[in-house]
Order: C-alpha cells, then structure tokens, then sequence
C-alpha cells in the first residue's frame, strides 16, 4: 500500500455489499484500506456497470486526480496483481506538476458563478495560482 500512498493517492474498493458484511471481509483479508458500501447501486451504475446475473459491480479501477479527472480506467483487473498494477498506473497518469512542463489542465469556479479553464487561457494571458490554506482562516 505504501507505493499508493506515495503518490498522495488514497484507495477505495467499492462494492454492493452492506457495511457489515464489508467489516467481516476486511477483517478477514486484512485489508489495509476502507471499503465503500454501494448498496442502492448509485456508484456502480455511474462508474462500474452491474453484472446483472450476479447482482453485483463489475471489477474495475478508475484513477482520479486532484482536481476530480478521471486520468485512467482499468476494466481488466488483474486481481493477483491489482496492487502493483494500480501503483505503476498512478505513476504514469498522475500531473508531475515540475518547473519547465506544462500546466495540467483545470476547470473551476470563481465566487461569481464563472468558469474558467487554464487550456483557454493558453497563448492569451499568464496565469498566476496564487493557493491559500482557507477562507477566513490562518495563513
């Protein structure tokens, strides 16, 4: 697990199955990560897909980075290899935000309800990121 901590990443397995039955099965695998409860089917339906014939989500994997983009979608899990897999994946298509490459792109809203995308502004303006902690908080 280590390796997707590294890449500031944090994992989720998801599944229809109850709360409960999620504490029986990570206490037994000895999981060392949280796994979701999907019961009503609202995050297979949008992500995964539903096996029909079993009742339950289709194995795959989407990596998402901090701005909330899907960077890759794995369908063909490889369950003995999923950890590792998953490590070298999140090196690969995570931004290496570095002096000298490109921006990774983004798209975000402004106090005033308008949008603005970094890839737009591209051969118009420079563009200063000035971040801060919070709002109304230290720093």
């Amino acid at each position: 697990m280590s390796e997707i901590e590294a890449t500031e990443s944090v994992l989720f397995g998801v599944s229809v199955d109850s709360v409960e039955s999620h504490k029986r099965f990570r206490t037994e695998q000895k999981f060392g990560f949280s796994l979701l409860a999907d019961t009503e089917f609202e995050v297979s339906n949008q992500y995964s897909g539903i096996i029909e014939s079993f009742n339950a989500s289709k194995r795959a994997t989407f990596i998402i980075d901090k701005a909330g983009y899907i960077r890759a979608i794995d369908t063909d899990v490889n369950v003995k290899t999923h950890g590792e897999d998953v490590a070298a994946l999140l090196k690969e298509v995570l931004p290496k935000i570095e002096v000298g490459q490109p921006a990774p792109d983004f798209i975000a809203t402004d106090g005033t309800g308008e949008t603005h995308q970094l890839s737009e502004l591209h051969q118009e303006k420079n563009v200063v990121l000035a971040f801060y902690p919070r709002d109304f908080g230290r720093g």
